[in-house]
């Protein structure tokens, strides 16, 4: 990446057309020199929300039959984007205001469907002569307490509640239960309001309807106050020096400076290029550069939020192939990796075989399921199906599920570890290859492999090679010498010496850690023969115990293979992200190089 100062007159006007070019362009990662803040910036984003509620409203709007209504050609009007915006706003307001209305109209239907049709007019010619009716809900229980009452008449039950009547000639005489107020409507007001409204709301979405066929219109719109929000925020998160200039800080792809300086020149910018320093890497964006294939870990890496510091290795390629080895040992079943294989065909063909980096990795983690689980002889965790003839010659016996040797398995494990962190060791020398830095990445090999032999002794009693002392003799050397080259020799000797039991130790736990590989494929094989033992153990001689061990088998095996891949989750993604990055010193402290892009007009 290089560093670029970029510099532009200041009119307002001159300035959106040289961005918008700018933004074409696509190159250059804007580093705001300041939050971006002004009236402009405030007023589009209000307009992009107004165009995105216009939009969300005509999307779902559906076809009201035998509602006509003409609407104008907006396109054809001056600034017709805003008026087809406000209509379809105006027209929303009413429609609400209308649901909410024919809402309180049937809540008051609902009054008269409960007490029945009283009259209005009646009740207040009543009350007119001095005589008051109160209406109350009463609980059967309650009753006894009102039931000799010469003014309390019980009028209906609805819902197993008694419909009370209070008739006195005071006005201010009550029971002490929940009393029921009249409607505040007519029973024929009610109905012609529910009438009109429910016409009107109709007629409403029918004009909602013809609209959403300029709903393309809404849409440009949006894209054209979504392109003016970013120049309006770039444009102000520069700094302007006397109103006349404005300043930008930025980084571009080394390979793509020629081409900012071509367009920088043609448009009359002046500009800075040059290297960033050491104590700015961390502002620097990062651009990957990798092979095709190895794009499929960016989906795992955009979840998790891992990107590589700008002075930090590219893992990406190790993460995709250990992921991948780690899943297959993980979950260890090839037929939860048929399963996996399926269900991502299946979503696969649901969106037409769409070009997804995504499918690409599931297709990937499910064949190496399968081929896992076809070497360890272990299908949906039944031995039965492992011993057959065909099956059985697939399989390696020391690392099958079923009667292979655990000692080797773990060691194997213990080994993939060593190998996975000499990986990181291997990378980070490279990267200091012209130092001597990467003759204490040579000691630090040594010692990983150590650290395999004594793990090896300690965990599984298996005796360490003689030479393993020189190994751990040998890469201490080799780490206090020349692991911090840039200090005075004793200084950097003693500083290394310093840190060094502590990274061992680290080192250690790094080694053992990888046995969690072991430890969880084998739960996974031993739950999913838990379960077909639960099912079909003791045989099935009813149709009842066919039926019970069929949902035995699918839930079962679908809590498993759901707490597979959680497994997958945690574990395969931890040994990459802390012991593999920790060895290769790799801290993903960096952020994703994300140019200032306008599409063309």
């Amino acid at each position: 990446m290089k560093k670029l100062l970029l510099f532009m007159s200041h009119p307002t006007n001159d300035m959106d057309e040289d961005l918008t070019v700018l933004g074409q362009l696509g190159l250059v990662h804007i580093k705001p020199f300041q939050p971006a803040k002004d009236d402009s910036i405030d007023r589009v984003q209000d307009r992009i929300k107004q165009l995105e509620k216009a939009i969300s409203i005509l999307d779902n709007c559906e076809e009201e039959t035998n509602a006509s209504v003409d609407v104008s050609n907006y396109k054809k009007i001056e600034r017709g984007d805003i008026a087809l915006l406000d209509k379809v706003l105006d027209i929303n307001k009413v429609n609400k205001h209308l649901e909410r209305q024919i809402a309180e109209y049937t809540k008051a239907q609902e009054w008269y469907d409960t007490w029945g049709k009283i009259s209005l007019d009646d009740i207040q010619a009543i009350n007119n002569k001095g005589v008051y009716l109160k209406l109350y809900e009463v609980s059967e229980k309650d009753m006894k307490t009102i039931h000799n009452q010469q003014n309390v008449k019980v009028v209906g039950q609805f819902n197993g509640v008694n419909q009370v009547a209070l008739i006195s000639e005071d006005k201010e005489a009550s029971l002490n239960f929940r009393e029921i107020e009249f409607s505040k409507y007519s029973q024929a007001e009610i109905e012609l309001a529910i009438t009109e409204k429910t016409a009107q709301l109709k007629e409403g979405k029918g004009h909602l309807f013809q609209l959403s066929k300029q709903n393309d219109l809404l849409k440009e719109a949006l894209a054209e106050r979504e392109r003016r929000l970013k120049v309006r925020t770039v444009q102000y998160g520069g700094i302007a020096f006397h109103d006349k200039v404005r300043c930008w800080e930025g980084f571009v792809p080394e390979d793509k400076v020629e081409s900012v300086v071509e367009v920088a020149d043609q448009n009359g910018w002046g500009y800075v290029v040059k290297e960033p320093r050491p104590d700015e890497y961390d502002q620097v964006p990062t651009l990957l550069k990798n092979p095709t294939w190895s794009h499929k870990i960016k989906p795992v890496m955009s979840f998790m939020g891992l990107v590589p510091g700008y002075d930090e290795i590219d893992v990406s390629k190790v993460f995709l192939i250990f992921f991948t080895f780690f899943t297959g040992i993980l979950v260890g079943d090839a037929g939860y990796g048929l399963i996996f294989f399926a269900l991502t065909l299946f979503a696969h063909w649901k969106t037409g075989f769409a070009k997804k980096i995504e499918f690409g990795l599931f297709y990937t983690l499910s064949v190496s399921v399968m081929i896992w689980g076809v070497l360890t002889g272990t299908y949906f965790g039944a031995e039965a199906i492992a011993n057959i003839p065909f099956l059985s010659q697939l399989k390696v016996q020391q690392l099958a599920s079923f009667g292979g040797d655990n000692l080797k398995i773990q060691q194997f494990m213990f080994m993939i570890g060593a190998i996975h962190l000499t990986i990181g060791h291997i990378q980070k020398g490279w990267k200091y290859l012209n130092t001597v830095l990467v003759i204490a990445q040579v000691g630090w090999i040594a010692i990983i492999w150590g650290l395999y032999f004594l793990v090896s002794q300690m965990v599984l009693a298996i005796p360490g090679p003689d030479y393993m002392v020189w190994l751990f003799a040998g890469g201490s050397v080799l780490v206090a010498l020349f692991s911090s080259p840039g200090h005075p020799i004793y200084k950097g000797i003693l500083s290394s010496l310093g840190n060094l039991p502590l990274n061992v130790i680290n080192g250690f736990s790094d080694v053992i850690s990888y046995i969690r590989l072991y430890a969880v494929g084998l739960s996974t094989v031993l739950m999913a023969s838990s379960f077909n033992d639960m099912a079909i153990g003791d045989g099935i001689t009813t149709i009842a115990s066919g039926i019970g061990a069929v949902l035995v088998l699918i839930l079962g095996h679908g809590l498993n293979m759901t707490l597979a891949a959680m497994a997958v989750l945690v574990h395969g993604v931890r040994l990459n992200m802390l012991e593999y990055a920790g060895h290769a010193s790799v801290e993903f402290s960096g952020s994703d190089y994300n140019p200032f892009k306008l599409k063309n007009k």
